[in-house]
């Protein structure tokens, strides 16, 4: 797993991203990624998978559930449209919407992972364009 972990940190570095809040145990390694103070998701790599793993969560209060409904179609499709997947998580307090981006390791090189990442950070903007639109209104 250290050398996964190295080649995916050498991939990020070459691409210009800045990696931070790293973790770092005997099955797991994640670290946020970001550049220019723009923090993009965060990466998994794990020992018993295939694929490197990129998420994103938004985080919504309890009583933001109508707000989530009302934009989940166009979220769900914002989604599809860059080939990400995503999950919704329902706690006592709050809802988290989670986007995700996988690519396999026997795949992974630096035009690969560009091009995996210009999908999921353009993903997240729009979908952070739809958050933003609510807020100015």
């Amino acid at each position: 797993m250290k050398e996964l972990i190295e080649r995916v940190e050498t991939i990020f570095s070459e691409l210009g991203y800045n990696l931070f809040d790293k973790e770092e145990s005997d099955e797991l390694y994640q670290a946020s990624f970001g550049k220019d103070d723009e923090v993009y998701g965060t990466f998994f790599v794990e020992g018993d998978n295939n694929f490197l793993e990129i998420a994103n969560t938004y985080t919504f209060e309890s009583d933001e559930e109508d707000f989530l409904r009302e934009h989940l179609e166009d979220m769900m499709n914002i989604c599809y449209e860059y080939g990400n997947y995503f999950n919704i998580v329902r706690e006592e307090d709050e809802i988290d919407f989670s986007v995700f981006s996988k690519l396999y390791y026997t795949g992974l090189n630096l035009e690969s992972l560009e091009d995996t990442l210009e999908d999921f950070i353009d993903c997240n903007r729009e979908l952070i364009s739809i958050l933003n639109a609510e807020d100015e209104e």
